[in-house]
């Protein structure tokens, strides 16, 4: 459950530093390096602020320094590696996107709702067949929730008041000339995607792109991600996707389940 500003604020055991040199390594997502500037830019924090969280993780060997410019390093990795073999739903979801994508010939992917953040989900496997869109995508990358089928999917699972609340402060950020960014729009997309239990969309992302998605369940039934196929939209029907592709990934997505 996300916890609000104020209630962190509140909370005497809460490292505001520790949190603030958190927001400074979000900040290099799709970054290949960053300025001091662009940190704190990024980051939400001012300029000082991120050059002393900077200088911390460069002393502590998580990021390097050349020419007034900061890159991760490979320190970072085992970070990343620990959660993808101690988690039963990550360490399975790779073999099983594989499979899928070599069985379907499309690009397919997992993804679970951003913990801290209902408008962001990120991706656990991916197995792609082609790029399908601009920004590459990896294990580790994240998307938007509201204009993506998996975090449609996500959506429609998650707590109906902490969904509301989120709607209603939520800025929805208009990628194409498609996306849904009227709150009341969406929460009626969402209904229905719940009561489906399946997200079809299409070009809200991206031009061009459409995809399907199901929800994957734990054995108490609660959705922990979702799984979807991505292809171009000049490729196959709307028709095609649900009549062929969607028992296909509702197969994948029990045998996820039976894994985790």
């Amino acid at each position: 459950m996300p916890v609000s500003d104020d209630t962190r604020i509140a909370d005497p055991n809460y490292m505001q530093s520790l949190a603030r040199g958190l927001d400074v390594l979000r900040a290099f997502e799709r970054h290949a390096s960053l300025s001091a500037a662009e940190a704190a830019r990024l980051s939400g924090l001012n300029r000082p602020s991120a050059s002393r969280c900077l200088h911390t993780l460069q002393c502590l060997g998580y990021v390097s320094e050349e020419n007034g410019r900061y890159a991760l390093t490979p320190r970072f990795l085992p970070l990343a590696s620990g959660y993808l073999s101690s988690s039963p739903l990550a360490s399975a979801s790779q073999a099983i996107a594989n499979a899928l994508r070599d069985r379907l010939e499309e690009t397919i992917s997992i993804a679970t709702l951003d913990p801290s953040d209902l408008g962001q989900i990120i991706y656990i496997a991916r197995a792609e067949r082609n790029q399908i869109i601009a920004a590459p995508l990896m294990v580790g990358s994240t998307l938007p929730s509201h204009c993506t089928s998996m975090g449609r999917v996500l959506l429609a699972a998650a707590d109906a008041v902490e969904r509301e609340t989120w709607l209603e402060q939520a800025v929805l950020e208009r990628r194409t000339d498609r996306t849904i960014v009227d709150a009341s729009a969406l929460r009626d997309e969402i209904g229905a995607v719940g009561e489906q239990r399946w997200s079809l969309v299409e070009a809200e992302l991206e031009p061009g792109l459409r995809s399907l998605a199901v929800p994957v369940r734990s054995r108490t039934g609660a959705v922990v991600a979702a799984l979807n196929v991505a292809t171009f939209s000049a490729a196959h029907s709307r028709d095609h996707l649900v009549q062929n592709y969607l028992p296909e990934l509702r197969a994948a997505a029990a045998q996820l389940e039976r894994a985790i």
